[in-house]
């Protein structure tokens, strides 16, 4: 390359002709300017993502959902945790034959229930005793 050849460089670029008026550049830097730090502040004051609650913490602070086990139909029974279609024919059936469950324990009646299934369903249920109030040993699901 010859030098007189014109190469680009900053003298040359500064003399080539702008594509924008100088004020519009200006406005423009200026609003990308504000747009930036507009978009910093939002992401500062937003905050980092914060870790999710660990399973356990989660289960503590959402409630559980509750049903009355001697009034609920099969579709309610069977959102229990280990209750299926079969279990909650079997929970009706026996209900009908025996009576209303007294206390949770009285699950226990059901084939297919055990004290592993009975551990399931209790958060699902309040305490209540024969007077009303609540009792520790005397559990029935209430919706």
């Amino acid at each position: 390359m010859n030098h007189r050849q014109t190469r680009m460089n900053a003298e040359t670029d500064r003399s080539l002709p702008s594509l924008l008026h100088p004020a519009v550049q200006n406005a423009t830097a200026a609003l990308s300017l504000v747009a930036m730090v507009t978009i910093a502040g939002l992401a500062f004051w937003s905050g980092t993502p914060r870790r999710l609650a660990d399973p356990e913490t989660a289960r503590s602070v959402q409630p559980p959902f509750q049903i009355n086990l001697n009034e609920a139909g099969k579709r309610e029974l069977m959102l229990l945790p280990g209750v299926g279609e079969r279990t909650a024919n079997r929970i009706l059936e026996d209900r009908e034959r025996k009576g209303p469950f007294l206390s949770l324990h009285d699950l226990q009646r059901v084939p297919g229930i055990g004290p592993k299934t009975i551990q399931e369903i209790s958060p699902h249920c309040r305490p209540v005793s024969d007077t009303g109030g609540p009792s520790d040993d005397r559990l029935v699901a209430e919706r």
